[in-house]
């Protein structure tokens, strides 16, 4: 910015000064210092003018010493707020991460647990329809061998006759002894006999004697 010359008036004197600051703002700053070296002149009064505004300096100094030492403390104070915000957002973003892992991981366990539940009403399902089976086999069973208990009862009978019928082709009827004991005796007269009167002897044979025919 452009430098300037302003002029002001201190305690009846005219300084004259250069600066880049607006007009304005140079004559409140001297208003100022006017007003503190008549604050100084009313405390003292023994002072003159040029001691009141070397006290009138004082002061500024030490009020500018201690505002500079003010700002310095919120400044430290600041920096403090501002590391505990750094950290407190360090640890939201930590736990937000968490946060987000752990929402992932029940979103994940409860597609899970839905899964789970399909296969588990799958299963039911399945267990219902192998009972209804089971019953199902048990009852034909139970009614088979009622309906088969008759057949057992009727069976020996059966089997009875057929092996009294296999026993009675299975022996021949045997011929009695005394008919083989007459043929025995006769002579060979009678014999001679019966073949000149043309008599043929008939042999028996038993009616299984098949192949003796």
């Amino acid at each position: 910015m452009e430098k300037k010359r302003v002029s002001v008036q201190i305690e009846g004197r005219s300084y004259s000064l250069i600066t880049t600051d607006d007009e304005k703002y140079v004559q409140k700053v001297a208003s100022e210092v006017v007003s503190h070296i008549r604050k100084a002149a009313q405390s003292t009064k023994q002072l003159d003018t040029r001691d009141c505004a070397v006290l009138a300096a004082l002061n500024f100094c030490d009020d500018r010493n201690k505002a500079i030492k003010k700002n310095k403390d919120y400044v430290e104070k600041a920096d403090k707020i501002i590391q505990q915000t750094n950290d407190l957002n360090k640890l939201c973003k930590e736990y937000r991460e968490k946060l987000t892992e752990a929402m992932n991981d029940n979103t994940r366990l409860t597609m899970n647990n839905k899964d789970l539940e399909k296969r588990i009403a799958v299963l039911r399902h399945e267990v219902e329809q192998l009972k209804s089976k089971l019953e199902s086999a048990e009852k034909d069973e139970k009614d088979d061998s009622q309906n088969s208990q008759p057949e057992k009862e009727v069976a020996p009978k059966e089997k009875k006759t057929s092996v009294a019928k296999n026993v009675k082709t299975e022996h021949p009827k045997e011929i009695p002894v005394n008919v083989l004991s007459n043929e025995a005796k006769k002579t060979e007269e009678e014999l001679r006999n019966e073949e000149l009167l043309g008599y043929v002897p008939m042999t028996q044979f038993s009616l299984f004697d098949e192949d003796k025919k």
